[in-house]
């Protein structure tokens, strides 16, 4: 669970895979199995919450990949909506159609879509400059050269 002035680190642990709600108001303590993330200095230290001490996103899901243990499945990598936080479902090409544009129509190797906003996502540019960050981001943390 992301502390609401944490949203983009919601959306990239989204982008991950992972289930990261935005919260507009923070409950009095995490719930069993889960972690707030935050960088309210008043909560740090209190138990189930993970206190944000960095600015710049990469420092920020270096420490939450590090300190909560997480191993990102690149297969796993735009399975939810980045905007709703639910889990996104394949769409045919067909009912694509009239929802993108049509050079996308033509040219995407394939769709989904998000069931609670509707919004359609496909393999672009976009997401290969954000798998290429990620992957960046996981070698740092794991101390080896980009790519191995």
């Amino acid at each position: 669970m992301c502390d609401s002035m944490l949203g983009r680190l919601a959306r990239w642990l989204r982008l991950m895979g992972y289930d990261a709600p935005l919260l507009k108001r923070i409950p009095a303590q995490a719930p069993p199995g889960q972690f707030l993330l935050t960088r309210r200095q008043a909560w740090r230290g209190r138990p189930g919450v993970l206190f944000i001490s960095r600015d710049r996103l990469e420092d920020q899901l270096g420490q939450v990949l590090a300190e909560l243990e997480l191993a990102p499945d690149p297969a796993r990598f735009f399975t939810r909506c980045l905007d709703c936080n639910v889990s996104v479902e394949l769409l045919a090409r067909e009912d694509a159609s009239g929802r993108v544009p049509d050079y996308i129509l033509d040219t995407a190797e394939g769709f989904t879509h998000c069931p609670q906003c509707g919004k359609v996502f496909w393999p672009g540019s976009h997401g290969q400059r954000a798998k290429q960050r990620l992957t960046a981001i996981m070698d740092k943390l794991h101390g080896s050269a980009p790519g191995q």
